[in-house]
């Protein structure tokens, strides 16, 4: 197997139409609201202020429903107390969209004083605040994505959970390491006392699948494998490109996400684990669009956005540009991709859905 391969481009950047197409994102914060405000609560008041950090924020409204519900439980709590919220993700996220909902009537700071609202630009790889300076930090639908994208042999799929021998092996390490490392720099940045929520997309055990775990999405990913590969077989994508991309991206088994932490001596020093579970999502876990089935072209085009949201941007700078000659004919391979696409959930509603199943995690700062 060759070297795996950093590209330059980080795979989140770029997102297309984020806020728009993150139904599935957003109805997983929804979910967290009591959970959060019960953290808030358990935390109580601080100073000199309260401090949130929401780790991949995102551009839109997903990472204001994080605030907005500790904000609330804050100001029961200390209703004079300062507040600053942190927003962290990389260089390419839609800044002045978010910048813009903030302020906007949606946003957390429409008629409320006191909170001071913020970014941290990196990625959450490397430090993004100050040590001890966060009480509650979140991260919705982020930590599943790697510290960068790979290229490994990967013949006849795009994505993890499909992947064997060697190439799997050297994945799942990376990921591990990825998480611990992720972990780790979180323990710096928060206070003791402090709260850890996150929840991703996780993967659950099931016998009749090749590698024994069934993992959220693998129908789309399966999908994007068929229509990718069509392309290739007709000569529009290269192949021996195709053979090598895999999207940067793992979802943890409930046994994989807790053993990386029992077994790291710093993690398991600095944590207590209040909860940590894989299970099925709240509402269509089955079929994230199942509610759209009966009307084909509804729902393949509400796949399709969803699809473009969080994978465009891979998908243009790993496999589109480098089977292309110029950018116009990488334009053109881009709109062919998303036409087919389109016409195979249109022509195959529900074959392909997409399941969820959500890991989360909530860690406390343990005080010494």
């Amino acid at each position: 197997m060759h070297d795996d391969q950093t590209v330059r481009s980080r795979s989140t950047e770029g997102m297309v139409d984020y806020n728009a197409n993150s139904s599935a994102q957003q109805s997983i914060v929804a979910k967290h609201a009591e959970t959060i405000r019960h953290l808030v609560q358990k935390i109580g008041p601080v100073r000199p202020e309260f401090r949130i950090a929401d780790y991949g924020c995102g551009p839109g409204i997903s990472t204001i429903n994080v605030a907005l519900p500790a904000i609330e439980t804050y100001r029961e709590l200390d209703d004079g107390g300062p507040i600053a919220v942190c927003h962290a993700d990389q260089p390419g996220n839609d800044w002045n969209a978010l910048f813009t909902l903030v302020a906007g009537p949606e946003g957390y700071l429409d008629g409320r004083t006191g909170i001071r609202p913020g970014a941290a630009v990196g990625s959450f790889y490397d430090r993004m605040v100050s040590d001890q300076s966060v009480n509650l930090a979140t991260c919705f639908a982020a930590s599943h994505w790697l510290s960068h994208a790979v290229q490994l042999d990967s013949p006849r799929t795009v994505w993890f959970a499909d992947l064997r021998g060697e190439a799997r092996q050297k994945m799942a390490t990376l990921a591990r390491n990825d998480w611990v490392q992720f972990l780790r720099l979180r323990e710096q940045e928060m206070r003791p006392g402090g709260y850890l929520l996150v929840s991703t997309l996780g993967s659950v055990p099931d016998p009749t699948e090749a590698n024994g775990v069934a993992a959220s999405g693998r129908g789309i990913y399966r999908a994007i494998q068929i229509v990718a590969q069509s392309m290739a077989d007709e000569g529009f994508l290269d192949k021996s490109i195709l053979d090598r991309f895999v999207f940067a991206f793992w979802f943890q088994t409930e046994e994989e996400a807790r053993n990386a932490i029992e077994m790291d001596p710093v993690l398991s020093n600095s944590f207590d684990i209040e909860q940590l579970a894989v299970r099925p999502a709240l509402g269509n876990a089955d079929d994230v669009f199942g509610a759209l089935i009966d009307d084909p072209a509804a729902y393949a085009r509400q796949y399709t956005g969803y699809m473009r949201a969080f994978a465009d941007s891979t998908l243009r700078t790993q496999l589109f540009a480098p089977s292309a000659k110029n950018a116009d004919e990488a334009e053109a391979l881009a709109r062919e991709f998303y036409r087919r696409f389109e016409t195979l959930y249109c022509e195959h509603p529900g074959k392909y859905k997409f399941e969820l199943w959500e890991l989360t995690v909530i860690l406390r700062k343990i005080t010494k």
